[in-house]
């Protein structure tokens, strides 16, 4: 069976899991609590990992056509709020990346970051009833770049890594540093997963730079559209999104950056 979340698998499913895969994904969310334990004990000063503190300002933000392009089609099609968490996406995402010393092609990954949530946008939004909407936003991505001429082989890359963003637990291992870290960036900017690898410091240097500016409500909307019963969509709202992401910890920082959420 493929693994929930590649490529080959969203394209045999359109994102739709078996019984069995839902159950998975649960048992991921097990791996994900004990991964973020760990890494309170790290950032309480008990582990070996500490966090990242990072000079945000030395971020490489990719300017090639293809990236600006990418940026471009965001900007047209999505609110404002939706545009600026996937930009923090491949903020968070590239710290976190360099706290887990992994090797990436940060223009590979600032366009994943970019595209990853055009499931979310009209006209995609409307297939989310029959299909996942990572799943929707891959394919949106991967029509996007095929006109463009660009790499094969990195358009399957950025199409796999969307598909995944929505698993509970994406390591490098098991697919490519890329995923990983669209993941993780994607992950903490909506519940707040991994806040603890980055120190306070860098948080606030990337909420001063990035604001969050109306992304909880607009986000709480996103989710509550109608989805297939059996995405991953539904199975986090199943296991309390909206009080996840009410509770993001980032939340406070935002207001603490600029006073309002």
């Amino acid at each position: 069976m493929s693994k929930v979340g590649t490529l080959a698998w969203a394209t045999k499913t359109n994102g739709i899991l078996s019984r069995g895969e839902y159950l998975v994904l649960h048992k991921q969310l097990i791996t994900l609590q004990l991964k973020e334990y760990r890494a309170w004990l790290s950032y309480k000063g008990f582990g070996r990992t500490k966090p990242l503190d990072f000079d945000v300002n030395d971020i490489v933000i990719p300017d090639s056509s293809i990236a600006l392009r990418a940026d471009e089609l965001v900007r047209d099609v999505s609110s404002a709020p939706l545009h600026s968490h996937c930009v923090r996406t491949y903020v968070w995402g590239y710290l976190l990346g360099k706290q887990a010393g992994l090797t990436f092609d940060p223009e590979l990954f600032y366009i994943a970051s970019i595209l990853h949530d055009l499931g979310l946008v009209e006209p995609h939004i409307q297939k989310s009833n029959c299909a996942c909407f990572a799943v929707i936003g891959a394919q949106a991505a991967e029509a996007f770049l095929l006109s463009a001429d660009w790499d094969k082989a990195k358009i399957g890359m950025v199409f796999e890594a969307i598909s995944l963003h929505l698993n509970l637990d994406v390591c490098a291992t098991d697919h490519f540093a890329e995923a990983q870290m669209l993941a993780n960036g994607a992950h903490l900017d909506v519940v707040g997963s991994h806040y603890r690898r980055l120190t306070p410091h860098t948080i606030g240097a990337v909420l001063r730079r990035f604001p969050r500016d109306g992304f909880l409500a607009e986000i709480k909307g996103q989710i509550d559209n109608p989805h297939h019963p059996m995405t991953r969509a539904t199975m986090l709202n199943g296991i309390g999104f909206s009080k996840l992401a009410t509770g993001n910890p980032l939340n406070k920082h935002q207001v603490e950056c600029h006073g309002h959420l």
